[in-house]
C-alpha cells in the first residue's frame, strides 16, 4: 500500500549530522558513484550502480536502462497474446520481438493479472480499486499517476497498474520497511523512461525510492516520478540488443511485462 508521506530536498541540510555520525562511528557515508551511463544506441543507455553506506540500509546493486521514447518506445506485453498465462521475461522478449523487457504487475495464483492493463490501446485487464499507481503512455508521453486520478482516454496506448509509487512530482515517498528483489519504472524530468532491476541482491523499498529521487549529481537517477513493479521472485530483466546482453532471471514466469521496442 502506498504511503503518502514524503521527504523534501529542503530538509537535506538537516540530514548532515545524521550522515556524518555513522562515519565517526566507523561506518562510511554514501559516496555518490560517478555518472557511468553507457550508450548502447542513440536514445538507449545502460548503467550498473553499486550502492552502499549511509543513507542506504543495506548494500545493493541495480541494473538500469534509460530510454528516449521517440526512438525506443515501451509497450506492455501480455503473455496471453502468445497463448500462455505466464512467460519468463526472456520468452516475452523473443516472442514479441522486443529488444528487452522487465516484469510487470501483480497477479492471482492462477496468473490472471491484477489491475489495469492496456496493450496497444486495447484494455486486456480492468482497473482495480486499489492504492496503487498506473504507468501509462498517453499521447506518446509517459506518465505515472495514482489509481484515483486515472481517466479512460482513447489516446492511452499503454497502461500498467501496480505499485506502490516511489517518487511523486519530485518527492520521495515514505515506504514500508520491506526487503526483497526489486524491479521498478521511473520517468525523468526530460520524459525519459528508466527501467530498474536489482542484480543478485535484495533492496529495501525506501532505498529504491531514494535512488530514483536523488539527482544524477548525487548519484541517483533523477526521476520526477517512479513506481515499483512486482518484486520478489517476479523481478526479472532480459535485454539483447547490439553489444548489450542482460539476463537477470526471476523465480517464475509472469503474466505481463514492459517491453522495449525500436521505432
Amino acid at each position: 500500500m502506498e504511503i503518502t508521506g514524503g521527504i523534501s530536498k529542503k530538509w537535506v541540510p538537516f540530514l548532515f549530522p545524521v550522515l556524518v555520525f555513522p562515519f565517526l562511528m566507523g561506518q562510511a557515508p554514501f559516496t555518490p558513484p560517478l555518472n557511468s551511463w553507457k550508450k548502447v544506441d542513440e536514445g538507449f543507455e545502460v548503467r550498473s550502480i553499486h550502492l552502499q553506506g549511509q543513507p542506504f540500509q543495506v548494500p545493493f546493486k541495480v541494473r538500469t536502462l534509460r530510454l528516449e521514447l521517440t526512438r525506443f518506445p515501451v509497450r506492455v506485453i501480455d503473455s496471453r497474446d502468445f497463448g500462455a498465462n505466464r512467460l519468463e521475461v526472456k520468452a516475452m522478449v523473443q516472442k514479441s520481438q522486443a529488444l528487452g523487457a522487465v516484469n510487470g504487475g501483480f497477479f492471482l495464483p492462477d496468473y490472471r493479472p491484477l489491475g489495469l492493463l492496456i496493450v496497444d490501446g486495447r484494455e486486456t485487464s480492468p482497473l482495480r480499486k486499489a492504492d496503487w499507481g498506473i504507468f501509462m503512455i498517453q499521447d506518446q508521453v509517459p506518465k505515472i499517476l495514482h489509481t484515483k486520478d486515472f481517466l479512460p482516454d482513447k489516446n492511452i496506448s499503454q497502461a500498467l497498474q501496480v505499485g506502490p509509487r516511489l517518487v511523486v512530482g519530485g518527492r520521495e515517498l515514505t515506504m514500508k520497511r520491506q526487503i526483497a528483489r526489486r524491479s521498478a519504472i521511473g520517468i525523468t524530468y526530460k520524459n525519459q523512461v528508466i527501467l530498474v532491476n536489482t542484480e543478485d541482491t535484495d533492496a529495501y523499498a525506501q532505498d529504491l525510492a531514494r535512488i530514483f529521487w536523488l539527482s544524477e549529481d548525487e548519484g541517483g537517477l533523477g526521476c520526477r516520478d517512479a513506481m515499483s513493479l512486482d518484486g520478489g521472485p517476479s523481478a526479472q530483466m532480459f535485454v539483447e540488443y547490439k553489444s548489450l546482453k542482460i539476463a537477470i532471471p526471476g523465480g517464475w514466469g509472469v503474466p505481463n511485462g514492459v517491453g522495449i521496442f525500436k521505432k
